[in-house]
């Protein structure tokens, strides 16, 4: 989005001051209206489309194959394409890399074995049909209302197949509840020395520099870092700054992963 010089002023000294004063007038606390819809896509064990109130838009389909676990070190694997994006682009590879690390890490091997011999393998697909803004947020929360409605077929044969040449069998239509529960990262906007959660394009482009913040199990974790929200405002970070966007997410992280979990 391209801002006159007195937009760009205005809208700066506006989230500047000490009496911050938003756009859309939401507090630094709020984000954007959020739509969500989860379990729509027949071919897949579990999907969500997350749609945000400037017209972004984010679907996520789950998919699970039967595998070797000899034969497959990773039984996460994540997918991600952006529309207008090149998928071998630095920006693509980048928030690719940052999401299949942070789920490989967090969704136990346990919680998708199988058999002695198989487990199942998550295909995580993200498509971002629209961004306006930053979409790593929009990406995380659509991905962990994915997950939480994913289901899996019942296994039917035994679990000891160690002495068995065969593949596991299924219950043709029971299921079972994937039993995960994954990171939420979330995007601060730092201005001067105030902090906004889920910045706008408008306020990311007057921003002097950007954090992404992870959440799981009631604390921070990594990945914790800079994030590049403006191509021409780029300020250096004090480090206190940084600790006061962690307070900033762990002071709405909770509320919003029990919204969520709230969405089943």
């Amino acid at each position: 989005m391209l801002l006159s010089a007195t937009e760009r002023s205005y809208l700066y000294e506006s989230l500047h001051s000490k009496h911050i004063i938003r756009p859309d007038g939401r507090n630094i606390k709020q984000f954007r209206p959020i739509q969500s819809h989860t379990g729509f896509l027949e071919l897949s064990n579990g999907s969500s489309k997350i749609t945000l109130s400037d017209g972004s838009e984010c679907i996520v389909s789950i998919k699970a194959k039967v595998v070797d676990k000899a034969q497959e070190q990773d039984l996460v694997s994540v997918d991600l394409e952006i529309a207008g994006c090149r998928e071998d682009s630095p920006y693509t590879l980048s928030l690719t890399s940052t999401l299949q690390s942070l789920y490989a890490k967090h969704i136990p091997r346990e919680s998708l074995n199988l058999t002695s011999k198989f487990a199942y393998k998550l295909y995580i697909d993200i498509l971002v049909i629209a961004t306006y803004s930053h979409p790593l947020t929009m990406m995380s929360l659509a991905t962990y209302l994915a997950l939480q409605s994913t289901f899996l077929p019942k296994l039917t044969s035994s679990v000891d197949d160690r002495e068995i040449e065969e593949q596991p069998t299924f219950h043709d239509y029971e299921f079972v509840k994937l039993q995960v529960t994954v990171p939420v990262i979330f995007t601060v906007a730092v201005i001067g020395e105030n902090c906004i959660i889920d910045p706008s394009a408008e306020e990311m482009e007057v921003s002097d520099n950007g954090l992404i913040v992870s959440w799981f199990d009631g604390k921070p974790i990594s990945p914790m870092g800079t994030v590049r929200l403006s191509e021409t405002n780029i300020k250096s970070l004090n480090p206190a700054l940084i600790v006061k966007s962690v307070d900033l997410v762990s002071s709405i992280a909770n509320s919003v992963i029990s919204a969520l979990d709230s969405n089943e």
